[in-house]
Order: C-alpha cells, then structure tokens, then sequence
C-alpha cells in the first residue's frame, strides 16, 4: 500500500483533541497530572488515528539509561568464548545509541568459586538485565533465582535451565546434540564401547552443558546401541602432561577402542595426543570449531564438529534484553533453537562463524 499521508506527531494528536504538546505527552509517558476530560480527548484521537510515539525520539529524550551485564567466561585469543564475544560487541554496536550500555563479565569456566564471585558481584551492582552462559548447574540456578527476586530479567545462551525463569534462550537444542553425535559416530557403525572424555572443574563441578549433551549421547546408545557402553574418563583443561598420562593409561586399557566423543570444544586436545603418538584409526567428534579443533580436523585427527552460530546466539540474546527496554517487547519465542551444523575438512574453511570480517 502506498503511503501518502506524513506521520502524525504529538503536535497533531495535540490539536485535534485540543490540548497542549505537554498534555499529550503526559497521557503518553503516564507521567504528571492530566484532568479526566484531557486523557479522555487525548485517548480518543490516539485510539481513532492509530497514532504511536516515536520509540527513538522518546528513549533519547530521556535521561534513563539502561545496563545489560553478559556473564562469559574467560578466554584467549582464538577460544571458543571469543566467537561469543564478537556476538556481544556486534549487538552493543547496535545498542549504544538507544542509551543502553553492554558490559562484559567475565569468569573461569574451571573454577566454579570464580563463578560465584562473578554472581555476586554482579548483584552488588544490579544491573538492569544480565545474559548468562549457565556453566554451572546449581550456582547459575541460584543466581538465576537472585535476579527473579529483584525483578531483573535474563537471558541464557548456550545452554538453559529449564526451571527458571528466563526471558529467553538462544542456543543449539543440548540434549539433542548430544544424541546428534551419537548417531554420527554410530549410526554406520558396530561399536561396543565409545570413550568420552570430559574435562576437571573445581570443587567436584560439571558443565551444565556438557552434562546434557551426555544424557543425549546416552539415550541414543539406549535406543539403538543398547549393548554399547560410554567410557568416560576426565582430562585436565590446561595440563598437558598428566593428560598426557591419563590417555596413556586409557588407551592401554581399551586397546579395541576405535570411536571417541568430547562434548566441549576442547577436542584439540586428544587429537593433539593421536597425533602425538601417531595413533590411526580412530574416529574422533567434537564440538565448536576454534582454532585448533579446525587445524586437527584439517590434520586428519578430528572427523566431526558439531557447530552452533555461538556469535548469533550472544548477538540475539543481547538484542532481546535491548529490545525489552526499547521497543517493550518481549521476544515472541522462549525457546530459540539454533542449528546444529555439521562440519568435516571438506566444509569447514566456509563455516560463517569462523569468518572475522
């Protein structure tokens, strides 16, 4: 339809009900007093012509500013968690000129005291919203009942907890990526045991994350490999020689093994060891295409990677916190699935979110 009429503003609403600009804006912002017969005229000529305030002018107008806190945690150049990053800066370049400021948080995913520190800080200085990457089951849930209590909404990406109150989740379907490697790894294949290797967290911590894509994992051996079994064994996230040891004494131990998982985005680390000891033969899965997980892939040492657009999760869960302070709406969605992408060294080179640019 073609538009030939030009946009009503506050000074035409304000005549045609006959009251002042001031007025007008009053009855929009429900702030100051109007009389009974002023709101009357005003929400008459509003609700007959349809007339809505410019959101950009009005938010600018204000002196309100608005803080978002996004809960990362912590990475080196080339981590999985800078792709994260980028997704956050994206969105805050979008955001800054609405008075919306984006503040990154950051914490170690190995150190679940780091965590909780990061959370109480975090409420020292309440924000108005907080973006959370729930590493830890039982603080991020704590954490997120904290915020519900004061009325601060929250968002999570790449995982979820489903019994709390979140505005929104953007992320790959978890428990479903996990029954998604299984059935990659398998599908084609008779195994009758597959290693799984995770990683040590302090104080006796799992990642929420990694926990869920095992219970997938599992319910597919359940469902069609019901007389495989998942070996699981634990690695440490930095020190290479007592990896090192312990993937000596696995192997030794499972010498028939020929299929092997690692739910985070730490595969690098065991390819690394196969092709340290120049073991073939092996069909290794990961997840997250960083920097070292793509050159053991192109090196023939990982087989598999399931991707999730980690950029695009942090990008749209910071711009549904903004929006609700914008444009006061909620995403349409709770749940926010993205795709589970499946990269090998023949697609890998044309995945979006490894690109900088």
């Amino acid at each position: 339809m073609k538009e030939n009429s030009r946009k009503v503003t506050i000074k035409d609403v304000a005549a045609m009900a006959g009251v002042s600009k001031g007025t007008v804006d009053r009855v929009i912002h429900k702030r100051g007093e109007v009389s009974e017969e002023s709101l009357r005229r005003v929400l008459d000529v509003i609700d007959r012509i349809g007339y809505k305030p410019n959101v950009y002018a009005s938010l600018l107008a204000s002196r309100r500013r608005y803080r978002i806190v996004c809960l990362l945690p912590d990475f080196e150049p080339g981590g999985f968690w800078e792709i994260a990053h980028r997704g956050v800066m994206r969105a805050y370049e979008e955001c800054r000129d609405f008075n919306v400021e984006v503040e990154e948080v950051r914490y170690d995913q190995f150190d679940v005291e780091s965590f909780r520190r990061t959370c109480a800080d975090t409420l020292d200085n309440p924000p108005d919203a907080v973006l959370i990457v729930p590493m830890f089951r039982e603080q991020a849930t704590e954490f997120a009942e904290r915020l519900d209590a004061r009325d601060i909404p929250f968002v999570f990406i790449e995982s979820r907890l489903p019994d709390t109150s979140y505005l929104a989740y953007y992320g790959m379907p978890v428990a479903r990526s996990g029954y998604l490697a299984a059935s990659l790894l398998l599908r084609d294949r008779l195994a009758d045991e597959v290693a799984c290797f995770r990683f040590l967290r302090s104080g006796d911590a799992v990642s929420n994350t990694a926990s869920v894509r095992q219970e997938g994992f599992l319910q597919y051996l359940r469902e069609h490999r019901p007389g495989c079994r998942l070996e699981v064994d634990y690695l440490y996230p930095y020190a290479c020689g007592e990896n090192t040891e312990i993937l000596d004494r696995f192997f030794a131990a499972h010498p028939a093994l020929r299929h092997v998982v690692v739910f985070n985005s730490r595969a690098y680390i065991v390819a690394e060891y196969l092709r340290e000891r120049k073991m073939e033969g092996l069909t290794l899965l990961g997840f997250d295409p960083l920097e070292r997980n793509v050159r053991s892939m192109k090196a023939g040492y990982i087989d598999l990677i399931i991707a999730q657009k980690c950029e695009t999760q942090a990008y749209r869960g910071v711009k549904a916190l903004c929006n609700r302070f914008v444009f006061k709406t909620d995403p349409p969605c709770r749940d926010n699935y993205m795709s589970m992408d499946i990269l090998t060294a023949e697609n890998v080179d044309y995945y979006v979110d490894l690109r900088t640019e």
